[in-house]
């Protein structure tokens, strides 16, 4: 198997992966099946919330407010 093809095959399941991960994000699965309840979610989220991320706030130790 060439390097060009083993690439191919990763950037293909990457695309894949992140197409499924999309169409099932934030969604909620639930089943009853023989008398028992299965509930399964899947949540991603951003690491940095989308308002914080525009904005530092940095406060020195001993550094008097001038607002």
């Amino acid at each position: 198997m060439e390097s060009n093809e083993i690439v191919a095959y990763v950037a293909i399941a990457l695309s894949v992966s992140t197409a499924v991960l999309g169409v099932i994000n934030h969604k909620r699965v639930r089943s009853t099946c023989c008398g028992k309840k299965v509930e399964v979610s899947l949540d991603v989220e951003a690491t940095t919330p989308p308002d914080k991320a525009d904005k530092i706030d940095l406060r020195l130790p001993g550094a008097t407010d001038t607002k």
